[in-house]
């Protein structure tokens, strides 16, 4: 095992636990799990994150810097619906493509993000970056604006979980019962759908 310190170590610590996470699930992903993968002694990581949590933290807000990098806003311009409906489609592929780290982003392993400033800046952003771009693209009042943020961020949080679910069961359902049929025919015309989402919170 190699115990001596890297350049860096914290931020190679970071991102060995965004590997460990993305790849095992969050759930397993502890300190010492953590120093193993990193080829570091057992106590190097508590140099930096005095427990589980301030990993999970640190995880967590590398999501929400890389969703918002993905799904970014150009705030400067009016943007066009059809933009909008773009990043919509980003932000679930985000949470198909990264669901274990999706899962750590928006479950509850980290309690109050107050207490971890970086990560409320990041997962902030991520509203305010949405937020920002229904103001730019509809003339509402600042609560009717925040009210179709939220509603289209839990539709979007939604589909995400239906999605993974459509993608898990396959084609092992019958389409006369339950919801799976409708959520495959949502899966398989997506852009379509929320084009349509988008446009009834624009016009409405």
């Amino acid at each position: 095992m190699n115990t001596y310190h890297h350049g860096n170590l914290k931020e190679e610590l970071i991102e060995c636990a965004c590997k460990l996470c993305e790849r095992d699930g969050y759930t397993k992903l502890s300190i010492r799990s953590l120093a193993k993968e990193s080829g570091v002694s057992q106590t190097a990581p508590y140099r930096h994150f005095e427990t589980k949590e301030c990993v999970y933290a640190a995880v967590a807000t590398k999501g929400f810097k890389k969703l918002n990098e993905l799904v970014f806003f150009d705030n400067s311009q009016k943007i066009k619906k059809k933009e909008l409906v773009s990043n919509a489609r980003k932000y679930i592929e985000f949470g198909l493509k990264n669901a274990n780290t999706y899962d750590l982003m928006f479950g509850t392993a980290v309690g109050n993000f107050a207490d971890y400033p970086s990560l409320l800046i990041a997962a902030n952003q991520t509203y305010d970056n949405m937020r920002d771009s229904f103001a730019n693209l509809a003339d509402d009042a600042e609560e009717v604006i925040s009210f179709k943020c939220i509603t289209l961020w839990s539709m979007l949080h939604g589909l995400v979980g239906i999605i993974r679910k459509v993608n898990v069961v396959g084609d092992d359902y019958d389409d006369n019962h339950g919801p799976i049929s409708s959520a495959n025919i949502i899966a398989n015309n997506l852009d379509e759908h929320l084009d349509k989402v988008v446009s009834g919170l624009i016009s409405n």
